[in-house]
């Protein structure tokens, strides 16, 4: 049986943009993006929340892109994500699409282990 990829998984409707990730991976060198959502869509840009780890860290990070193609990245950097963030975002409309469901297991593991 073949792993599911960002490239086609689909969560709650939502197929991955591999060019969204690939500029996510873009902003963050030498960390693996897990997964990630849409936040927010302005007139000059957008911003997504995303997973990312290297080796045994699990980051929740935001990333920027505005049109005229610059990146802000960073801005927000987690360590200490709970269930309640990704909950939040699903009431506000806002679906995370995942890499694999096991990628998605890995993260929900850190997410019990960060309970308040």
């Amino acid at each position: 049986m073949n792993q599911l990829t960002i490239f086609d998984f689909i969560e709650n409707g939502q197929q991955a943009d591999s060019a969204i990730l690939d500029k996510i991976q873009n902003a963050f060198p030498g960390w693996e993006v897990l997964g990630y959502a849409k936040e927010f869509v302005w007139d000059w840009g957008e911003d997504y929340s995303a997973i990312i780890c290297r080796g045994d860290q699990y980051e929740w990070v935001r990333v920027e892109f505005y049109r005229d193609g610059r990146v802000s990245a960073g801005y927000t950097r987690r360590r200490d994500f709970v269930m309640r963030w990704f909950e939040r975002d699903e009431e506000k409309g806002r679906h995370w699409v995942w890499r694999s469901l096991e990628d998605q297991e890995r993260v929900f593991e850190i997410v019990r282990r960060n309970r308040w």
